[in-house]
């Protein structure tokens, strides 16, 4: 309850909100100079009323690592830059929400206005074309400004989903919720170039498929698993849905 109300305190004392939406909202496919904010999306977050959303983190595995082997380092931040900018871009013309950059990741949401199906259909294409970008182009330029090539570099994505809030934090709009929690702790678990979804976002996706694979366009598909894997929370381990990525029936990423 005293979350609630210190969060409505915030919302009432922050007057326009507007300038807020930039650098995290969708943008508007015809006019890149706009945000695309839906007006009950508006309301939710004037009210900070719950909204669903589907939650990405994802992490370079090893970040320390290569910044430690880098030759040059304003080159290292500066292909970390062009990453991070070209994620934001990619992902605000796929309706997506990014909320900060973490130093060797960052988090990023849909928020669920729609078919919960549909919306996990464009983070699954999402994130499948975000790692084989990484891989061709930005790890290639990574490793040819490092001395040595350390193992297991590689982008690991975590997905959680479920109600959360959007609220000014610090001056800046950030999404709150268990959800965050989640993907956290999947990406934690997730191997470099793999895809974990905790049991919420996995079963429902699921539980309209008539088999374990699913297509994303005429080329690339999907295939899940579900698994138990040992989390700090649950070093017993948790249920959770392993997705491998295929591209004319052949596995993409090892």
């Amino acid at each position: 309850m005293g979350l609630v109300v210190a969060l409505n305190r915030r919302a009432t004392d922050r007057g326009d909100t507007e300038h807020q939406f930039r650098g995290h909202a969708p943008l508007d496919r015809f006019d890149p100079t706009r945000v695309n904010v839906s007006p009950a999306i508006r309301k939710a977050i004037g009210a900070v009323s719950a909204i669903e959303a589907i939650v990405l983190t994802v992490d370079i595995r090893r970040s320390s690592c290569v910044l430690k082997e880098s030759i040059d380092i304003p080159l290292y931040a500066k292909l970390l830059d062009d990453f991070v900018a070209e994620f934001r871009t990619v992902l605000h013309y796929h309706g997506g929400w990014f909320d900060k950059f973490t130093g060797d990741g960052f988090i990023c949401y849909w928020l669920a206005e729609s078919s919960f199906a549909e919306h996990m259909a464009t983070v699954l294409d999402f994130c499948c074309s975000v790692m084989d970008n990484f891989r061709t182009y930005y790890y290639p330029a990574l490793v040819a400004n490092m001395r040595n090539e350390p193992a297991g570099v590689g982008l690991s994505i975590g997905i959680d989903a479920g109600p959360c809030y959007l609220t000014p934090i610090v001056g800046d709009l950030t999404i709150i919720g268990s959800p965050i929690v989640g993907s956290v702790r999947m990406c934690d678990a997730c191997p470099p170039y793999h895809l974990i979804l905790n049991a919420y976002p996995g079963s429902r996706l699921v539980e309209g498929m008539t088999t374990v694979r699913g297509h994303l366009s005429e080329d690339n598909a999907y295939q899940i698993e579900t698994k138990s894997i040992a989390t700090k929370e649950y070093p017993q381990g948790q249920i959770a849905y392993s997705v491998e990525f295929y591209r004319k029936g052949q596995r993409l990423f090892f």
